[in-house]
């Protein structure tokens, strides 16, 4: 599950860095002012994605809502990508990669739930399997998600599918069944960083762990 995530990067940023390797025309739509630390489900997210022979970054809305009443699907399992034909054509058609520098998964503790920063040990910058879809005038999208590797499932069931920086684009014009293949549990070998999220504790948080 990634039910909140981190990205430092900037749209110009990421610009920079991805034009040096993907091979084609990137064009940078995104906004300055987008939220980069504790990003909530609904929040506005960066997104790369195919348009028109380019890679386009630009914004959607984490969270896919068809109806006022409808739950937020801001996390979307693999299995049921696989086996639904509704999703799976989401998948062929729309996918996406988000951006990200770390996610936060919640420990339990005596008393409460604590916020772990998760980051890749060799990436600052990696990206998250997505697909994303237009509902009205409003595009939306979400986090791919599956089984968890080892690390992650001392603390967690699931995890965002995460592809590193020369994964993400073959993740986006490769066809249907290798990009379903990509959606993988991070490999084991692939060094992460879990931390206790200082930057967004409560001050109840902060007095469970003495950081007052």
């Amino acid at each position: 599950m990634c039910s909140r995530f981190e990205n430092k990067e900037t749209g110009l940023s990421i610009f920079t860095k991805i034009s040096k390797e993907a091979g084609v025309k990137v064009v940078n739509n995104a906004p300055e002012n987008i939220k980069q630390i504790n990003i909530f489900p609904a929040d506005d997210i960066l997104i790369i994605k195919n348009s028109e022979g380019a890679l386009e970054i630009n914004k959607k809305t984490w969270g896919i809502k068809f109806e006022e009443k409808s739950p937020l699907i801001f996390n979307s399992r693999i299995e049921t990508i696989k086996s639904k034909t509704y999703w799976n054509n989401i998948f062929s058609n729309n996918r996406c990669l988000i951006p990200a520098t770390a996610f936060y998964e919640w420990v339990q503790t005596d008393k409460i739930k604590i916020p772990n920063r998760i980051s890749l040990d060799d990436f600052k910058l990696f990206f998250m399997a997505g697909i994303f879809i237009k509902i009205k005038d409003n595009f939306c999208a979400s986090v791919i998600t599956t089984a968890p590797n080892t690390k992650i499932a001392s603390i967690h069931n699931r995890m965002p599918v995460i592809l590193l920086p020369e994964d993400g684009i073959k993740f986006l014009n490769a066809g249907k069944e290798e990009a379903l293949k990509q959606c993988e549990p991070l490999n084991d070998k692939i060094g992460l960083s879990i931390e206790v999220a200082d930057d967004i504790l409560t001050q109840k948080q902060k007095k469970e762990l003495g950081r007052e």
